[in-house]
């Protein structure tokens, strides 16, 4: 469906990001500091396989506890045939995919010895993974589902719209088996205490 989007959707993903990790998460300390990365747009080129392409707007967000427990948050909005306006902010684009995954671990961190602005924070293997994808489902690794793990199992191949194709019959995922495929590339990462943010990561998730 044709939908009319504003580049205010970066501001927006803002808002989400700093309403994610609440006192009721799994990261139950008290807040020591909030991270934002800076927004980032990918692009991919899906020709000739299928007749379209796609943009990508992605924005990450690290809440650091006095437990050493994290919150990351990746938000992020995917659209095919977008076009930017030259004189306004209106774009027009064809909406695919939205998701926002909150991944929940522990970490530590030291002060970077040339710069004592720079934190040196290494993140560990997630512990509890929640998301919510696209309006059509949502899972948590604390409050598992049979449901929840037939969502999460790789597809058998994808239709001619990009699609994935699933199999009904495949026995579902555990959440221990989606919290292993759930690895984090990069697991230590420079935050600026002093302008409270950090490069945007590839996470790989």
């Amino acid at each position: 469906m044709k939908k009319t989007i504003s580049l205010l959707l970066t501001a927006c993903l803002v808002v989400c990001l700093l309403c994610a990790c609440d006192s009721g998460s799994s990261a139950g300390g008290k807040i020591t500091g909030i991270y934002l990365s800076p927004a980032n747009l990918s692009y991919q080129n899906m020709r000739p396989q299928y007749n379209y392409y796609l943009t990508t707007f992605t924005q990450q967000e690290l809440t650091l506890m006095d437990d050493n427990t994290y919150c990351l948050v990746i938000s992020a909005s995917t659209f095919s045939a977008l076009e930017l306006a030259e004189s306004t902010n209106d774009a027009k684009g064809n909406e695919r995919e939205n998701y926002i995954t909150k991944i929940y671990g522990t970490y530590t961190s030291a002060v970077n010895d040339l710069d004592e602005d720079l934190l040196d924070v290494t993140l560990s293997a997630p512990t509890r993974v929640v998301k919510s994808y696209d309006q059509t489902y949502w899972l948590d690794t604390d409050a598992w589902t049979d449901n929840m793990g037939k969502l999460v199992v790789p597809p058998t191949g994808y239709d001619d719209n990009g699609q994935p194709i699933r199999d009904e019959n495949a026995t579902p995922w555990t959440a221990q088996q989606y919290l292993e495929s759930v690895t984090l590339t990069t697991t230590t990462i420079q935050v600026n205490q002093k302008t409270a943010s950090f490069d945007f990561t590839d996470f790989g998730v």
